[in-house]
């Protein structure tokens, strides 16, 4: 399954085996794509802490700092007053930031929620379709948020009758991890369905109210670039336009072909009949032809037809004969297909209906 993580300055689409990125680079969309390893998720890392707005990364800072600086001070003085913010609180910092997205990056976590929330395929045409596609994603994490505060609340309710308070919300906090462990496995399988259905109602309203806002075109566009760059290396043929070849319709006429020398010193014109038919015999590969008692019907396309007239009307010249007449009638349907064997087939077969009369 792709995943998507929006940070303030782009998104991110993971793959089973690569990375893929496009990002606002100084006012133009820049992407990339690598393979997913430990070097990728610094670079992403580092990223999406380059990006943050000056007072997330202050609070971040001050947020660590209360977290480890009093527990490194007591390799060297004693800190027996207060040993820092609790180790849990680490989870409350990566879970409860959702609630404190700037409006950026609720504009690229909107578009990337559209890009998976879209039927058909995910391109820049279709622009359109992907703004008007919802804007609520049943795989968000907003989902583990949602797990996480309410296993910390109900785990910690159930211990504080067995511990103290302190001890309770510790263990809660850490047991809450588990269980978004465990529900993020199984939250999509039948026994969960009500569960499902309760953590979705809240992290729908969520999604809609706090963690996402209408993205712009520009977000838009950012997460199509992202996407399509992951999709050409793990699974292209989702998005390869399939080249629909329209197949050229043979326009084929028939040409009924009369060709009279003038000026013969015979009224034998047979001969010059059979140099015709010599040479129709060259175009066999192109044409289909007839010899009838009074003319030649041929039948072809109409480009043929003509080149193979011209051919047969210079036999008589080649053959010494210094004037030509030739009659052409031609029969070009375009409303249905015509051959020489269907015209005769279509008047037998009305024949054969006046016989049975």
């Amino acid at each position: 399954m792709i995943k998507g993580l929006s940070y303030q300055n782009g998104i991110f689409f993971i793959g089973k085996e690569f990375v893929a990125c496009a990002y606002n680079d100084n006012g133009r969309i820049s992407d990339w794509v690598r393979p997913l390893n430990l070097k990728t998720i610094f670079l992403m890392a580092r990223q999406v802490f380059t990006s943050m707005p000056l007072l997330f990364k202050l609070v971040t800072i001050v947020f660590m700092a209360l977290v480890f600086v009093p527990k490194l001070l007591l390799f060297f003085i004693d800190l027996s007053i207060w040993r820092g913010l609790p180790y849990y609180f680490l989870f409350y910092y990566m879970f409860g930031t959702h609630f404190l997205f700037p409006k950026t990056l609720k504009q690229y976590h909107g578009a990337e929620h559209k890009v998976f929330s879209t039927r058909g395929k995910i391109k820049q045409s279709r622009l359109y379709q992907i703004r008007k596609a919802a804007i609520t994603n049943p795989h968000c994490s907003t989902n583990a948020v949602v797990i996480y505060f309410s296993s910390v609340v109900v785990l910690t309710l159930i211990l504080i009758p067995f511990n103290t308070f302190t001890a309770a919300i510790m263990w809660g906090s850490y047991g809450a991890v588990l269980i978004v462990l465990l529900l993020n496995q199984t939250i999509n399988k039948r026994p969960m369905r009500i569960v499902t259905k309760l953590v979705l109602k809240v992290s729908y309203y969520l999604q809609k109210h706090i963690t996402t806002t209408e993205p712009e075109r520009v977000h838009l566009l950012t997460a199509v670039r992202s996407y399509r760059k992951l999709a050409q290396q793990e699974f292209p043929h989702l998005i390869e336009e399939k080249k629909y070849v329209k197949k050229e319709e043979k326009k084929m006429a028939i040409v009924d072909v009369t060709i009279i020398p003038i000026g013969t010193n015979s009224p034998s014109v047979s001969h010059f009949v059979a140099d015709i038919h010599e040479v129709l015999k060259k175009y066999e590969d192109k044409v289909k032809y007839q010899l009838t008692p009074m003319s030649t019907i041929i039948e072809g396309e109409l480009p043929v037809l003509f080149e193979v007239i011209q051919a047969i009307h210079e036999v008589p010249f080649e053959a010494g004969v210094q004037r030509v007449a030739t009659n052409i009638r031609i029969d070009d349907r375009r409303d249905k297909k015509t051959t020489l064997d269907g015209k005769l087939a279509s008047v037998n077969e009305k024949l054969n209906e006046k016989n049975q009369l």
